[in-house]
């Protein structure tokens, strides 16, 4: 009888740490692979209140410094022309290896090239993110455009989300999707005269990547998302709401 219980309450001590640690085991997968990647199956949770970060997000608005957007446009230049100095086979061949994940079967080989080596190399100001994140932010440039990067006006786009700005071309139809989800989070609609609301649709809609993470706040936003859509962030767009929910500063 006594060796029963200890079992029973081993088996409750387990379930009680695996419950705990689906959050952080989310982040290390996600991590790995920049997007779509993390997340245990079906968690039902209790309805969790949505995370109220810093009332600043640290998303940058439109505005930014000349000398930043001068970085970055010549940092697309180079990835657009694919010039890197230092080559490095291991790293290549991370970026293949990631690279077949947001690529498509009609891809251009000049697209696919650039693509490979971004992912790889990254630039200055992306160099911070790591390849599977650099993934990541080509797969929510895919994902909120419908294509690749193909110009140099597309690669200073990706670089700007990479670096959690606003990018110059804007997608409506991408944005009326994160509006919807916006409603379903926040149970309001966005008002895009708010700093905070437009941080977490621009995030949703465009993939924008935090200047600085915080985990304890993305652990929250993924049980917050767990909770409103009972499943687990597995897509690029999913993984884009828990960036909103953490990093946006929006409250309902």
């Amino acid at each position: 009888m006594k060796t029963n219980t200890m079992k029973t309450k081993l088996t409750m001590y387990l379930v009680i740490g695996a419950l705990v640690l689906l959050p952080s085991i989310a982040l290390v997968l996600n991590d790995a692979y920049g997007y779509g990647g993390g997340g245990a199956g079906i968690t039902l949770l209790p309805p969790a209140p949505v995370v109220a970060p810093p009332t600043t997000p640290p998303v940058v608005p439109p505005v930014t410094p000349n000398d930043s957007l001068s970085k970055m446009a010549t940092e697309a230049e180079g990835v657009f022309a694919r010039t890197y100095t230092e080559m490095d086979a291991t790293k290549e061949a991370t970026g293949v290896a990631l690279a077949n994940k947001v690529i498509q079967t009609n891809t251009s080989a000049s697209v696919a090239e650039a693509v490979t080596k971004f992912i790889a190399y990254g630039t200055y100001t992306t160099t911070s993110l790591g390849a599977g994140e650099r993934a990541g932010v080509v797969n929510s440039y895919k994902t909120a455009f419908g294509r690749l990067p193909e110009s140099a006006n597309d690669w200073n786009d990706v670089i700007k989300i990479g670096n959690g700005r606003w990018p110059s071309t804007t997608n409506a139809s991408a944005e009326g999707l994160a509006k919807l989800s916006f409603k379903n989070i926040y149970k309001r609609t966005a008002n895009m005269a708010n700093a905070n609301d437009n941080a977490a649709v621009t995030v949703m809609a465009y993939g924008l990547r935090p200047a600085n993470r915080n985990l304890n706040s993305e652990r929250a936003s993924i049980t917050t998302f767990r909770a409103i859509y009972k499943l687990s962030p597995t897509t690029a767009a999913d993984w884009d709401m828990v960036r909103a929910i953490a990093y946006s500063g929006a409250t309902r």
